[in-house]
Order: C-alpha cells, then structure tokens, then sequence
C-alpha cells in the first residue's frame, strides 16, 4: 500500500491536522469497521449474529498476536496482550523474587509508567537509582555509572515521552549482557512508529500500550517476554493463566501455560484487540521500515523549520536518537497551543512545552498547515 492510500483511512485529514500521536491517535477506517462488526454481532439484533462470538474471535486474536510478534522481532509465545503499560511492567515488577538490597536502575525524568512499578518495591527492600539525564537524553556511561553490583533490573523508555530522545537499544542491551541485568522497555512511544528487533537488541521485557503510534484503541497493549525470563517470573493469577478443563471448573490445579500466556489472568478486551489486529494490519501493508523512514523525515522537516523560526527544541536533535516527537518551549507555550487550536492542530502541551507528533499517515501539507499556523502566531 502507498502512503497516500492509506491516508485515505483517516478521514479526520479532510478538515483538521493532527500531530499528537505520542498521547492517542485517531482510529483508521479499518479498524472502525473490524470493531463495527465485532459489537454487531454482540448486539445480536441480526437474527444470525452470534452474540457469545468468542469461538469465532479466536483465530483473529491469534492472527493479532502473531502480527505483534513480527513487528516486535519476535515469535507469537513470547507475546501475550495486556490493558496497557502499566499492567505489563508490574507483571514483571511483582513477578519477580526481590531480595534486601537488590536495586533498580531507571531514567530520571521518565513517564510515571516507567517509574512506579519500581518504585512501589521498595516495600520489599529493592532500591531504585536514578539514571541522570539532560532533557532526556544520556549516555552508556551514564547508565554504566549507575549500576552496581547488586542492580538486577534497567528498566527504560524506548522514547522519551517529551524530549523524543530515542534510546539506541542494541548499545544498551549489550551492556545489560555484560552486567548480567535485565533488560526491559517501556516501547509505546516508538513501537508503530520506529523498527524494532527485540533479539537483536537484547531485549528480556518489553511493555506497549496500543493507542498511540499503533492507532490501537485505549485498553489493549501488549507485552514481550522471552523465555527464560519467563521461567523466572512468577505470574499473576486469574483463570487464563493456564489451561482451561471446561468439564471441571471446579478441580483446581494451578498450571501455567507454558508461554506467554501465563500472564494471561481473565478475560481480555476484544473489542481492542479486534481493533488492535486491523491497525496492525494497515502498519504492515505499509511496511514498518517504510513507516519509520515517514515518521522521521517528517519529524525531521518539521524539527529543521521550526529551529529556523527560532523555537527553542527541548531535547537533543541528534539524528542518531531522533523519533517521532518534536518538542520547543517558546515563551508563551500556553497561547501557542491554543493558537494552534483555532486552526483546527492538536498538538500537545506538556510541561509547559508545545509537543509534536507526526505518523506516517501526515504529510508536506499537515507540516504547511503547523508551520503556517506558527508564522501566523509569531508575527
């Protein structure tokens, strides 16, 4: 599929841009339809349609999944889907044995998410460390500076959520290797946006949402586990976690599937993870590696000229750690985000920054529509 056929998914494009894909992102024409047609047969009111439709589901969900698994790098048994991030990481915060003095390193400056699951063990004895950061960026010898020999874990955003600063996750999993330390990612704000190989990089865990760069529905994310970290942690439990004996519900044997399904506890959100499948289908007719060269030589443009108009960027703009987020802070963040507004943009502001967030959808003439707007401000 072409760049501007699927543009033609999004209807929104016909009277409004739309550049904040890092907070959620408008769902596409397919995935609309793939959750129409769901409800419709839960809503039974065609005479055929089959409101228990959870036997009629199930190929789709495994198709889902199996689509996760190659943009993640990954096989369908180390994924299993999850409500969102948080979910995913306290699975693997609560999951694992904490002993006194086990420690934790983590960006300072990182999304809540990446942050409190961790912080919520030291009620077990484990201490957090602060990796230090500028703007969100730092270096291998920062996190190399931070750990110690009791640190188990390095936990760290993918992207950073105002900054944009792309983490070169190939470095950071080797020095994990060396350090014997697990690896783990909070992904959702690069996965659907940025290539990603979570074998090449050394990856243990890896946590996504689905409702930003995905162009997912709030609800349905998904996390990665490979196998021998799998073995080590201790799943929550629920009665999806292993295998079902519909016979005998009442014989209680507690056995855990033995792959990524054991994290598995109850029922999930169809809904989104029907809605996850057809974007995850849209990203792949595209191309994943044809999305993120999109995604940057948009955000690129869009960082180049906003420098030119003298707005000072938040974070760093080198190329070598460059994602899909564009932040300034000009001197009236406020009036700006507004002013954008009154042009029909949305953008985001955080912090007291403005943040932009482009997909591969958006094109020249969004990034006219963002640039025409600023003059118009600024003069």
């Amino acid at each position: 599929m072409r760049a501007d056929a699927l543009r033609a998914h999004f209807p929104h494009v016909e009277h409004q841009t739309y550049v904040n894909h890092a907070a959620v992102s408008p769902v596409s024409r397919p995935v609309r339809e793939a959750v129409d047609a769901y409800l419709a047969d839960r809503h039974g009111a065609a005479p055929d349609a089959p409101i228990e439709n959870f036997d009629a589901v199930l190929p789709m969900m495994e198709e889902a999944k199996a689509r996760a698994a190659t943009v993640l790098g990954a096989t369908p048994a180390q994924v299993e889907f999850v409500p969102n991030t948080s979910t995913a990481l306290n699975v693997l915060a609560q999951g694992l044995d904490w002993a006194e003095g086990d420690r934790i390193a983590v960006p300072d400056g990182a999304f809540p998410t990446n942050v409190y699951p961790f912080l919520n063990l030291e009620r077990k004895g484990a201490t957090v460390d602060f990796i230090p950061t500028d703007e969100g960026a730092y270096s291998l010898d920062d996190i190399e500076r931070t750990l110690r020999p009791e640190t188990r874990l390095l936990s760290v955003s993918w992207v950073h959520f105002l900054s944009g600063f792309r983490v070169d996750l190939e470095a950071v999993g080797e020095l994990c290797r060396a350090h014997d330390v697990i690896f783990c990612v909070d992904a959702i704000q690069g996965l659907g946006a940025l290539t990603l190989d979570v074998e090449a990089a050394g990856i243990d865990f890896l946590a996504a949402g689905g409702h930003k760069w995905l162009m997912g529905l709030q609800g349905a994310g998904l996390l990665y586990c490979d196998e021998a970290l799998q073995e080590r942690i201790h799943p929550p439990t629920g009665w999806l976690h292993g295998p079902v004996d519909w016979e005998h519900l009442d014989r209680y044997d507690l056995t855990f599937h033995d792959d990524a399904r054991r994290f598995r506890t109850g029922t999930l959100n169809t809904a989104g993870v029907v809605a996850l499948h057809a974007a995850l289908g849209l990203y792949l007719d595209l191309g994943p590696e044809e999305c993120a060269q999109r995604v940057l030589d948009l955000s690129g443009t869009l960082a180049d000229e906003l420098a030119a108009r003298g707005l000072t960027r938040y974070g760093t703009d080198d190329p070598a750690h460059a994602s899909g987020i564009v932040t300034v802070a000009p001197d009236e963040p406020e009036a700006l985000y507004e002013h954008l507004k009154t042009h029909d943009i949305t953008a985001a502001l955080r912090n007291r920054k403005v943040r932009f967030a482009p997909t591969y959808y958006n094109n020249d003439a969004d990034l006219r529509a963002v640039l025409d707007a600023v003059d118009e401000f600024s003069s």
